[in-house]
């Protein structure tokens, strides 16, 4: 018996050692980050750049697949629902952890506990943008404009629930203006009814709304970021006008919850060793993006406050629950 008990504690030794090296070793093979939308977006952009990162960082291919679908909600739940070994990720995204918990009725993966955050990777502001017929050629004009004229005016967004949406909602009430809500499928359609006149404007995203500026076939009157972006420096934030105003989107990479504390504190390095690296930033900036500043801890925390934060806007606007 008593040597069946030493063999026992032998086994059971080697089977934490055995789990250690493993915790030590990681990677030791391909990791896949899965993107919850379609091909050629931002948030597949983002995570392709930290793919090539981290696989630089972490000696091992870092695979992008994309699984779209319901506002992100089919890969955020295949990921949720992964083995949580380090091998399959998330780029989640402002709606999958933030927007969807109060925007969906019931969600088949909680944004909370079903998710261990590793990394902000980026963050884009959106930007006010005007036809060039509204008669308000600042951010304060405009404003003053809308108060005069309560429910004359139109914005338009991707959807009920989408960044541009959210972001009029918080400014319609941090301002008291009244703006009729005009939704689209998709930001391109939207766009090009802000330019013909059809809609007044759109709190679009930086991307889009920076290229047509440029071009001239929209007025661009402010940025929802807290400070100016290297992308249009002149540009004013709403801030300047609203104190304590930011909006915007982000994407963010998540494990599985129950991941081992080794094999996160793994990835959480690497993360931040790969955004912090200048041609990183520099293509983000490309995307008008900033690379993430929070990781671990201090991102879980930003999580659960954009949650929060968001769930106190769609509740005041009135947004019907999917």
């Amino acid at each position: 018996m008593r040597i069946a008990r030493l063999a026992l504690a032998a086994m059971a030794g080697l089977s934490l050692l055995g789990g250690a090296a493993a915790a030590e070793d990681y990677p030791t093979q391909a990791i896949t980050i899965v993107v919850p939308y379609s091909a050629g977006g931002t948030t597949d952009t983002v995570a392709r750049i930290v793919a090539d990162g981290l696989s630089q960082e972490l000696g091992q291919p870092v695979i992008v697949e994309n699984k779209p679908g319901t506002s992100g909600i089919i890969g955020a739940e295949y990921v949720a629902r992964a083995k949580p070994d380090g091998y399959t990720l998330l780029m989640g995204t402002i709606s999958t952890h933030a927007t969807n918990a109060s925007l969906f009725g019931e969600l088949p993966y909680d944004p909370i506990k079903d998710f261990e955050p590793v990394a902000l990777a980026a963050q884009s502001p959106n930007m006010l943008i005007v036809n060039p017929d509204v008669p308000a050629k600042t951010l304060e004009e405009l404003v003053q404009l809308l108060k005069d004229n309560p429910g004359k005016y139109t914005y338009g967004s991707n959807g009920a629930g989408t960044s541009q949406h959210l972001t009029a909602e918080s400014f319609k009430a941090a301002t008291g203006t009244d703006i009729l809500h005009v939704p689209y499928k998709g930001s391109g359609s939207m766009i090009l009814d802000v330019i013909a006149g059809n809609i007044d404007m759109s709190f679009d995203n930086m991307p889009t709304a920076l290229a047509q500026m440029k071009a001239g076939t929209v007025r661009g009157l402010a940025v929802t970021s807290a400070k100016p972006v290297p992308q249009a420096p002149d540009m004013p934030t709403i801030a300047t006008v609203v104190p304590g105003f930011t909006s915007g989107s982000w994407q963010g990479l998540f494990a599985p919850a129950g991941i081992d504390e080794e094999k996160l504190k793994t990835l959480v390095d690497a993360s931040e060793k790969v955004l912090a690296k200048p041609d990183v930033q520099e293509k983000l900036q490309g995307l008008g993006a900033t690379a993430g500043d929070k990781a671990g801890a201090e991102f879980k925390e930003f999580v659960q406050s954009e949650t929060n934060r968001w769930a106190d806007v769609i509740a005041k606007a009135g947004i019907q629950k999917n």
